[in-house]
């Protein structure tokens, strides 16, 4: 695959510091995807908001305003 060969030879040329970084940023991105998780299905979602009555971007208005 092009991308990883080309990924893999960018990591071969980096220095200390760089490779350091880089380790730090994928561990940040194996964290996050841990948090991505959601107990409902997109279609799960997708069902429930549909037989929704409410306007949702006025909710959000009036919460934003009550924080305010």
């Amino acid at each position: 695959m092009k991308l990883r060969d080309d990924i893999a030879k960018e990591i071969k040329e980096m220095d200390v510091d760089k490779l350091l970084f880089l380790k730090e940023q994928i561990r940040l991105l194996k964290k996050a995807e841990t948090k991505v998780k959601s107990k409902y299905t997109l279609e799960e979602v997708r069902k429930l908001t549909s037989s929704s009555k409410s306007n949702w971007a006025d909710d959000v208005i009036r919460e934003r305003q009550e924080r305010g």
